[in-house]
């Protein structure tokens, strides 16, 4: 058993914690302790209430909705040295691709400057760990993986099937990169999501624009509620097809604008 590593799962309920779980117990480097943390909000404080049970020189953080390949963890350790305060290794999210997602800290950089109650909880947090001298890795395999790049060390599955979940998810998103100051970051989620398959894109896409004119300060991890914009835009996008689209702004896919004037003109001689 490698005796320097411990996990910390904070969850709120999510359906994917036994897959995730699962996964921590196949990794290639076994773990010392897999501490979950259950239904703690907001999730600054339910990750300091893992780190506070961690007694190993290296924390991993696993969100319940991130499966892990069996090689995560070593890949993870391979990038550490002395002078590395956080390794970060790449997911695959069915929504936006590949994302920074999965981290493994120096557990004394937490215990000096353990997770704060801000938007932008990670990014601040591995900010603070720079100030104290510490040095950021990305984690990349030696050879490719046969399926995935080889930064790309799990799944990201949150509940895209859930609206109101997609809704509130990257409404917090456009909050976290409007806060980060970053319009390449905006730019990149944006084309992210346009180049997409995913049936939940264009709320997502909505739902992330809405969120970057929301100037949210403090981290939120608790399931998200319907509101009336995310209402709207589903009664809205249930309007697909039943709408009047023949002076649409622009030219839309697929669209018989003979018909649409046929049904005009029918509804006046009638």
């Amino acid at each position: 058993m490698n005796k320097d590593v411990s996990a910390v799962v904070p969850t709120i309920g999510e359906a994917t914690l036994t897959d995730s779980l699962a996964s921590l117990e196949r990794q290639s480097m076994e773990l010392a302790e897999i501490h979950v943390v259950r239904d703690v909000h907001p999730f600054p404080a339910a990750m300091n209430r893992g780190l506070a049970q961690v007694t190993t020189p290296f924390l991993l953080q696993c969100d319940a909705d991130m499966i892990l390949h069996p090689d995560c963890v070593e890949t993870l350790m391979c990038a550490m040295d002395e002078h590395t305060g956080v390794s970060i290794g790449y997911l695959q999210d069915d929504l936006l691709g590949e994302i920074q997602a999965v981290k493994l800290y120096r557990t004394q950089c937490l215990k000096q400057a353990p997770f704060q109650n801000r938007i932008a909880t990670d990014s601040d947090g591995i900010e603070a760990i720079v100030r104290q001298r510490f040095q950021i890795a990305f984690a990349a395999r030696r050879e490719h993986h046969e399926d995935y790049s080889a930064d790309v060390l799990g799944h990201h599955r949150p509940n895209y099937d859930d609206p109101v979940y997609v809704f509130g998810k990257f409404s917090v998103m456009g909050s976290i990169v409007r806060n980060r100051g970053s319009y390449r970051e905006y730019l990149g989620v944006l084309g992210a999501l346009k180049r997409s398959g995913h049936a939940m894109a264009d709320l997502a896409i909505t739902a992330f624009c809405q969120g970057l004119f929301q100037d949210k300060r403090q981290s939120e991890h608790k399931p998200f509620e319907e509101t009336s914009e995310s209402r709207f835009f589903q009664t809205f996008s249930a309007c697909a097809g039943n709408g009047h689209d023949l002076f649409a702004i622009t030219r839309l896919p697929d669209y018989e604008r003979e018909e649409d004037l046929a049904k005009l003109h029918s509804s006046f001689d009638g």
